[in-house]
């Protein structure tokens, strides 16, 4: 009788813990994730509308803990062919066909957040800061934003034109909205 209530005990307890996890999926056809490049003759834009993702809070504390996001590579479309083949040339797309980002470490003031985790981007995990604006309601979350990434701090080299190479940095902006997951609690 007395394992029974052990049981019973370590179940109602370990179902407490996890039932105030909650987890955010992100809504594909809501979010997208942009790039500008510059060239000192041309600056261009590119998208990707295929991103997937997760953020989980926990509700007890009124905290996130996590959140997940990654996307393929090929997806970004610059609304031109060439360009965005020779960009998949020059990402490595075979080698490195995917781009994510992972934070446990969040922080949040109000309608800002911040997600410090790792980048990974052409193969390189890089940490970095990621600040945010958030709006939160009982059933979405939409973050946006926009940060800058380095090039050549992800090893990518840079293409020329005219003897010039492109920036080192592009400029990402983003706005992903999350819906709570019918599975409510993990």
């Amino acid at each position: 009788m007395i394992r029974i209530l052990l049981l019973f005990s370590f179940f109602f307890i370990t179902n407490q813990i996890y039932s105030q996890l909650v987890q955010w999926s992100l809504d594909i056809n809501e979010s997208f994730i942009s790039y500008d490049g510059k060239h000192f003759l041309h600056s261009w834009s590119g998208k990707n509308e295929k991103i997937r993702g997760v953020i989980v809070e926990n509700t007890e504390e009124k905290k996130f803990k996590q959140i997940a996001i990654a996307m393929l590579v090929k997806d970004f479309d610059s609304g031109n062919g060439n360009r965005d083949s020779n960009m998949l040339e020059l990402l490595e797309i075979i080698n490195f066909p995917k781009i994510e980002f992972y934070s446990n470490n969040i922080s949040q003031d109000k309608d800002k957040i911040l997600f410090s985790g790792n980048l990974i981007f052409h193969g390189i995990s890089r940490s970095l800061n990621i600040n945010s604006a958030i709006k939160k309601s009982i059933e979405k979350i939409i973050l946006s934003g926009e940060f800058k990434v380095s090039l050549v701090d992800h090893k990518v080299k840079l293409p020329t034109f005219m003897m010039r190479s492109i920036d080192n940095e592009v400029l990402i902006k983003y706005q992903l909205l999350f819906n709570k997951s019918d599975n409510n609690n993990l």
